[in-house]
């Protein structure tokens, strides 16, 4: 009897790190690759990240690439920092994210939507998906959007997620307000946000803070401009994503599994001291 609760209550305790290990619910992962944003536009537009297509009532598309531009859909997660929470580096390599297309619409800026995939894990046996619920509004007006370029210049397009700001060359000409000549450089900034599927109980939710940094002498003007002749425009980007677990109370179905082992080892425990 004695050995058979023994084993019993190490086969329990052997399955339970393994029985959710496949999933992720907390913690923060560095992400990066290319993306490739279209104007909008009732026409079609091809990149090299794919094709948005043509709508009566006008669209635009994010496409994502890896870091070499040459994967398409994909990017790339790095090793540093891992692992963190629940999160292990065995999540980390090159293409070893796959990232849908955004489209608006549907997925309108500033407005919330049905949860729709965007994100899943190659590596590491992760089968937690991050589906996108919100794309963040940038914090900019518009107001310096059609000025001529100077250093310290913000500027967010009207409806869009991006935050662009001037920044000067690593040996600035001057001070804010500066003219940017030719050495400014663009930084966009854009947040998404969303809830993950495929875990067990709750689900958590997810942010990616996320920025585009663009060579020197590429204010954000040459940036619209690009965006208006050439009908799209790329770069790589850099960031992070944080899940957060929506509690720190484990689910009813986690704790019967808990509870059971705590009891069988207790139960262990009284039979060794009755036989002593």
């Amino acid at each position: 009897m004695k050995r058979m609760i023994l084993g019993g209550a190490a086969l329990l305790v052997g399955l339970l790190p393994n029985a959710f290990a496949s999933t992720i619910t907390n913690g923060t992962f560095a992400i990066g690759g290319t993306l490739y944003v279209t104007n909008f536009s009732t026409s079609a537009i091809t990149t090299p990240g794919g094709t948005c297509p043509a709508s009566a009532s006008g669209m635009a598309c994010i496409f994502w690439a890896d870091t070499a531009g040459t994967g398409n859909g994909l990017a790339d997660i790095s090793a540093t920092g891992l692992p963190n929470g629940d999160i292990p580096t065995s999540i980390a390599g090159n293409d070893a994210a796959n990232i849908s297309q955004l489209t608006t619409p549907p997925e309108v800026v500033g407005t919330a939507f049905a949860p729709t995939t965007f994100m899943t894990f190659n590596n590491g046996g992760i089968t937690t998906q991050l589906d996108i619920s919100f794309i963040d509004p940038g914090i900019y007006s518009a107001a310096a959007c059609g000025a001529a370029a100077a250093v310290g210049q913000q500027c967010t397009l009207p409806g869009s997620l991006f935050s662009f700001v001037n920044n000067p060359p690593a040996v600035p000409a001057g001070g804010p307000g500066a003219p940017c000549g030719t050495g400014c450089q663009a930084e966009a900034n854009f947040v998404l946000e969303g809830v993950t599927s495929g875990n067990p109980g709750k689900q958590s939710t997810w942010a990616a803070n996320l920025r585009s940094g663009f060579p020197v002498g590429m204010p954000y003007q040459s940036v619209f401009a690009l965006l208006s002749s050439q009908g799209y425009v790329s770069n790589t980007f850099s960031g992070t994503i944080t899940l957060t677990a929506p509690s720190t109370v484990p689910e009813p179905g986690t704790m019967v599994f808990f509870l059971t082992g705590a009891g069988l080892i207790g139960l262990c425990a009284l039979l060794r001291r009755r036989m002593a």
